[in-house]
């Protein structure tokens, strides 16, 4: 039997999305093209043994593809693409869901079996109080050090007396504060003591997270950024624990010191801080806040400077600073 405009290759990759074995889509496409036929003729096309066609045959009528065999001598014949692989499609895309619905269970699996340590590494807590006492459990239990990026939201303001004991039994504190953290009413004084205390403190216009790191053992940070701290995460010690670390370090080398006094006119002291703000990316709205003046005031300090320095633009007023020991 012959099956004109069927060719090997348009057998070939039918019904591969479906998983049906190569050999049946081969039959399949045979049996849709001669319309009808017994198993002998399809055996003679296909090249095989009639046994082994009537299996494949049967397992095409288990997927509805194919009706039979009918008549006398008994005969094959193709259901109707239309239906029959839409009924086969639809029970695989099912078959699909309830794979993939089973992913959890065998992520689960995974987990236990290979990282059985990695629920230890990383825990989620939420709710602020449950947050606030875990983070008064790790900084109560530094030994060596403190890292911190102050950034809002806070959970509460005014209380320095824990950390100036943790300075007291020789825990060294190094805090990175994002310049709208330092202009909190009230932020200023509390900072000032702490820094007197033995706080190392600096600052920059922009942090990408609030965070604090305890010794090489613990890391807390928000779950999300946000006004509200509703979720944090702790890092306990890992791989992600030393990134976090070697991220604040990079911070803490490119910020700058906390400004901590006053003045109506550009001293030498303030001179180096609105130079050190300035090469740091405050704007001068930024600098009026932190140095407690107006912008007006902080304009009328740069273009002094400028003046003394003989520079055309802040850039080269920069460099020129640098070069005379300003900085």
């Amino acid at each position: 039997m012959t099956t004109p405009g069927v060719t090997r290759t348009a057998q070939q990759g039918l019904l591969e999305g479906l998983g049906i074995p190569e050999p049946e889509q081969s039959a399949y496409a045979r049996v849709l093209a001669s319309g009808r036929a017994t198993s002998a003729e399809l055996a003679a096309d296909l090249r095989t043994t009639t046994a082994r066609t009537e299996a494949m045959l049967t397992a095409l009528a288990s997927y509805g593809l194919v009706n039979g065999p009918e008549g006398a001598p008994p005969h094959w014949s193709a259901a109707a693409p239309d239906v029959a692989l839409e009924a086969l499609l639809l029970r695989r895309e099912e078959e699909l869901l309830r794979t993939r619905g089973r992913v959890g269970e065998l992520m689960r699996t995974y987990r236990s079996a290979r990282s059985p340590q990695v629920d230890d590494l990383v825990e989620v807590i939420t709710g602020q109080a449950v947050i606030a006492e875990r983070w008064r459990q790790m900084r109560d239990g530094a030994r060596r050090r403190l890292l911190m990026f102050d950034k809002p939201p806070h959970l509460s303001f005014g209380d320095a007396e824990p950390e100036r004991r943790l300075l007291e039994r020789g825990v060294k504190v190094r805090a990175v504060y994002e310049s709208g953290s330092v202009g909190a009413p009230g932020r200023r004084a509390e900072i000032a003591a702490v820094v007197a205390a033995g706080e190392e403190a600096r600052m920059l216009p922009e942090l990408p997270c609030k965070l604090a790191i305890v010794d090489d053992r613990w890391a807390l940070l928000p779950v999300a950024t946000g006004a509200e701290l509703r979720g944090a995460v702790l890092v306990r010690a890992s791989s992600l624990l030393d990134a976090l670390t070697g991220m604040f370090e990079a911070y803490w080398h490119r910020a700058v010191g906390v400004p901590n006094a006053h003045s109506d006119s550009p001293a030498p002291d303030r001179r180096t801080e609105l130079l050190t703000l300035l090469s740091a990316g405050f704007t001068d709205d930024s600098i009026a806040r932190q140095l407690g003046v107006s912008p007006r005031t902080v304009q009328r300090w740069v273009r002094e400077l400028m003046d003394a320095l003989g520079a055309r633009t802040r850039f080269q007023a920069g460099i020129q600073a640098s070069r005379a020991g300003w900085l």
